[in-house]
């Protein structure tokens, strides 16, 4: 399908960082690192997603 999103293994890790970004800005939150954390009942993976508040 032309124009579909992206999934976020095909993201770049700057890229995933801009995604989280936007997710936490309105909470005056700056994301620090996301990477893909092993889980037992999330088709095996999840987002583990690191960011400090600001004020």
């Amino acid at each position: 399908m032309i124009g579909a999103p992206l999934s976020m293994e095909e993201l770049t890790d700057a890229q995933r960082l801009d995604r989280f970004a936007l997710k936490y800005a309105h909470d005056g939150c700056q994301v620090r690192e996301v990477r893909q954390v092993p889980h037992d009942t999330l088709s095996g993976y999840a987002w583990s997603v690191r960011f400090s508040e600001g004020s």
